[in-house]
């Protein structure tokens, strides 16, 4: 497993060949999303993370992982390219051989630039608790340790926020010999324990609290965890339904969609989708990757209505999912995009890049969620039920109306309007019948 480095290595599959060949070692790397899942699943082994909002942080060499846990469910995940050893080669550059304040103030400066970007994304709402894993940070809390400045907290060790400030002063007027021989640091971590330690002193000041946990738990933790429950392969979505549509929802209100709307489609076409289990026979996974492309598909309104099922695709595609591997990421946006207008085609290069099966499951998901999109066409959540009956010669839809809903004439035409896309994919045509 890899993260980071690998992820932004441009001879990285060449790393990997070469690897596999020496070894018989296949790694896989991991994307930004995947580690915040396995970090929140190890920190979850250790704390409860089922009330309030909670922030899991790990500073790694190349990167800042932040992940906002609220209720249980992870609804927010960024990876920041600032870690320990990106902010030490960029102080080696621009202030060689430089020590003491002057270097502090300078990392400061550097690492500062995550205030506004992390504070924007966090909102307004409090943060019960800051979690921090890391080499980095269990370090921090040991050298506290050693002079009666670590406490413990929820059944983990609590490094005071007072105690980080003054670790930090004493790092900084030290060389990095004397962290290595006075500290009793291994020489990897003496360079970078003291950027390390201004980025989780600034993520404290942030998120307001005045202590962070130290759970000591790490991503192999995580996948161990994954394992022993049964998930052995860590990309399957439908092991993570609450986590996959938690993060679309969160990106969705992101975006400002009409989450009502969103939601009474979501509603609509896993009604459709279970109904016709026996005609498309996919199963829990495709489930999951409808329901999240349901709840997303709206999203490019936010950048333009024109044409916004492009717009949708695009920062489906931008994003990252936790949840979902980059892979079923791409399949949700493929599926978003073709909600209305153009149907799949070999000349659009995502689609044509795809498996032929992926191909399948992108025209029959996208014609599902097309059907279930002009069932709300006017974003009125008129529809109460569908009831499914498919015979030889087409697929009929039995539709009952709410309370007030009216005659849905709309509805049936809308759906006369999309069943294009239905009829080309399951080789049938969808009728609205009384």
């Amino acid at each position: 497993m890899a993260t980071s480095a690998l992820r932004e290595a441009m001879n990285r599959q060449k790393i990997l060949d070469r690897i596999a060949e020496t070894t018989r070692i296949h790694i896989e790397i991991i994307s930004g999303a995947e580690e915040a899942y396995l970090l929140a699943r190890a920190v979850e082994g250790r704390l409860d993370l089922s009330t309030g909002r909670s922030m899991l942080v790990d500073v790694g060499g190349g990167s800042v992982e932040v992940t906002l846990v609220e209720e249980g469910q992870i609804t927010l995940s960024d990876s920041y390219r600032l870690g320990a050893v990106r902010l030490l080669e960029a102080l080696t550059r621009d202030a060689p051989g430089g020590e003491g304040g002057d270097l502090l103030e300078l990392l400061d400066q550097y690492v500062g630039s995550l205030d506004r970007r992390i504070a924007e994304r966090l909102g307004t709402g409090r943060i019960d608790r800051l979690i921090a894993t890391g080499g980095n940070i269990e370090t921090l809390a040991d050298l506290a340790g050693r002079e009666g400045g670590l406490r413990s907290a929820e059944g983990c060790d609590a490094l005071a926020v007072k105690t980080l400030a003054e670790w930090i002063q004493k790092l900084a007027r030290l060389s990095y010999a004397e962290r290595v021989e006075s500290l009793a640091l291994p020489p990897d971590r003496a360079d970078v324990i003291l950027p390390a330690a201004v980025v989780y002193y600034r993520l404290a000041a942030i998120s307001r609290v005045d202590r962070i946990l130290v759970p000591r738990v790490g991503l192999r933790d995580g996948l161990v965890r994954d394992v022993v429950e049964g998930h052995l392969d860590t990309s399957l979505a439908a092991d993570r339904r609450e986590t996959v549509l938690a993060g679309a929802r969160a990106l969705a209100r992101k975006y400002h969609s009409d989450m009502e709307h969103v939601e009474k489609v979501r509603e609509l076409v896993v009604s459709l989708f279970d109904q016709m289990a026996p005609l498309h026979e996919f199963g829990r996974e495709e489930r999951v990757l409808l329901e999240a492309a349901a709840v997303l598909h709206d999203i490019g309104g936010f950048v333009s209505a024109s044409a916004h099922h492009k717009h949708s695709h695009y920062l489906i595609r931008a994003s990252d999912l936790v949840g979902l591997s980059e892979e079923e990421r791409d399949l949700v946006a493929l599926v978003a995009r073709y909600h209305r207008r153009s149907h799949p085609k070999r000349t659009h290069p995502f689609y044509e890049a795809l498996r032929r099966e992926d191909r399948d499951r992108v025209g029959k998901l996208s014609a599902l969620l097309r059907l279930a999109d002009a069932l709300d066409r006017e974003h009125q959540g008129r529809v109460a039920s569908i009831a499914v009956q498919v015979g030889k010669r087409s697929v009929d839809l039995v539709l009952e109306a709410t309370a007030g809903g009216g005659d849905l004439a709309l509805e049936r035409w809308a759906v006369q309007r999309k069943g294009a896309l239905f009829a080309e994919a399951f080789g049938l045509p969808v009728r609205v019948v009384p």
